[in-house]
C-alpha cells in the first residue's frame, strides 16, 4: 500500500500490480546521474544536430555484460523504433556491443566473447564468437565499429567507446536507416563521433 501511495505501484481493477509513473521519474534521474551519460552529453547534442539521427548513449556492465541505454537524442524526422531510455541487453552484436568491446584489450575480448549469447536478431546478426572478435579488432583499429542492418533490419549504427582512465564506461552512438548510411558515410560518421567525443572531453 506503501508503494502505491507513493506511486512506484499501480493496481488496476482487476486487483493486478503495474509499475507505477513516479519510477519513470526515478529512471530519469539515474539516467542523468549516469557517469557516461554525463560525460557525453554535450557531445551527445552537437551529434543529434549535425547528423539529424537518433544517438544513443548506453552504459555498459561488465558484471552481467549487458548494456544500458542511458540517453537519447531523437531526430526531426520520423525513423522506426530504436532502443529507448531504460532498455537493457545483452552485449552481442551491433554497433554498441562492438565499441564497448574494442575499447578492451584483445586479452580482455578474448576472455569474454565465448560468454556471450550472440543471438541472430536478424540474417545479418555476427553469431560466429571469431567472426565477432575480428569485427572487434577492426574497430579497434579504426576507433569506432560500424553495423548495417545486424541489429535490427533496416537499420545502421555506429559508435565510439567511451573511456575514463582506461576504462571502458560505454559508448555513444549514431544510428539511422541503413539506405542513408552505405560505407563511406559510416565511416565518416565513425570519425565525426570521435572527434566530437575529443572535443567535449574534459581537459
Amino acid at each position: 500500500m506503501t508503494l502505491i501511495e507513493r506511486g512506484f505501484l499501480a493496481q488496476d481493477a482487476d486487483g493486478a500490480y503495474m509499475v507505477g509513473a513516479r519510477l519513470l521519474e526515478l529512471g530519469s534521474q539515474v539516467a542523468e546521474s549516469s557517469a557516461v551519460a554525463h560525460r557525453t552529453r554535450a557531445a551527445a547534442d552537437d551529434l543529434a544536430r549535425l547528423t539529424n539521427d537518433t544517438v544513443l548513449i548506453a552504459e555498459v556492465n561488465w558484471s552481467d555484460l549487458s548494456l544500458l541505454i542511458v540517453g537519447k537524442r531523437q531526430p526531426t524526422h520520423p525513423v522506426p523504433a530504436t532502443s529507448p531510455v531504460g532498455r537493457r541487453s545483452g552485449i552481442g552484436s551491433g554497433s554498441l556491443a562492438k565499441a564497448v568491446l574494442s575499447g578492451l584489450p584483445p586479452t580482455g575480448v578474448a576472455a569474454i566473447v565465448p560468454q556471450l549469447r550472440l543471438t541472430p536478431r536478424t540474417p545479418r546478426t555476427i553469431v560466429d564468437p571469431q567472426r565477432l572478435v575480428a569485427d572487434v579488432e577492426a574497430s579497434r583499429a579504426r576507433g569506432y565499429a560500424m553495423q548495417s542492418g545486424e541489429f535490427l533490419a533496416g537499420m545502421a549504427g555506429i559508435a565510439v567507446p567511451v573511456l575514463v582512465s582506461g576504462r571502458v564506461l560505454g559508448a555513444l552512438a549514431v544510428v539511422g536507416a541503413a539506405s542513408r548510411y552505405p560505407l563511406a558515410k559510416l565511416e565518416k560518421t565513425g570519425q565525426l563521433i570521435r572527434h566530437m567525443l575529443a572535443q567535449h572531453s574534459p581537459a
